[in-house]
């Protein structure tokens, strides 16, 4: 019987022993991997810091171009107002010449006839002097073409008496 128990004793250590084996080996696997798990970590935080200088650089930029949408906007508004207000001054103008073209429209009387007396004037002075040139032009191109003639030079008043 007491080979029994030496022999459970030695089983029993022996089965610590590999309990204790394997928990090392299990320990420096656990290890191993927790290394590769701490490389893939500085891996991520590496990519994650490139993806948030990116994405800060997009938010630069994305900031910018708000700011500067908001003044072209800005602009549109100063030029939207603007044009009301060009509406409002033509509505102004053409209520003018309305007033006006009423006005000459119903001229009185007196004025009628000095006023067909005056375009007849303008009407023949402006016939007078497109016709003056139109004869002015018509003797340059007949110069320029050879075709107008010299006059004979005038004779004497001695010439005559003869």
């Amino acid at each position: 019987m007491e080979i029994l128990l030496y022999s459970s004793a030695v089983i029993a250590s022996l089965s610590l022993l590999l309990i204790a084996i394997f928990v090392i080996i299990a320990l420096k696997s656990a290890k191993q991997t927790m290394g590769e798990v701490s490389e893939t970590l500085k891996r991520v935080e590496t990519k994650i810091s490139g993806i948030t200088e990116k994405s800060e650089e997009l938010m630069v930029k994305t900031n910018r171009i708000a700011a500067d949408a908001e003044s072209k906007l800005q602009s549109l508004n100063s030029l939207s107002d603007s044009t009301k207000n060009l509406r409002n001054s033509s509505n102004h103008v053409k209520k003018s010449f309305q007033a006006i073209s009423d006005e000459v429209a119903s001229l009185p009387e007196k004025y009628t006839k000095q006023i067909e007396t005056a375009t007849l004037i303008s009407e023949v002075a402006a016939k007078i002097f497109y016709r003056f040139k139109r004869e002015k032009n018509r003797s340059d191109q007949m110069e320029a073409d050879g075709l107008l003639k010299q006059l004979p030079v005038p004779k004497q008043w001695d010439d005559y008496k003869k």
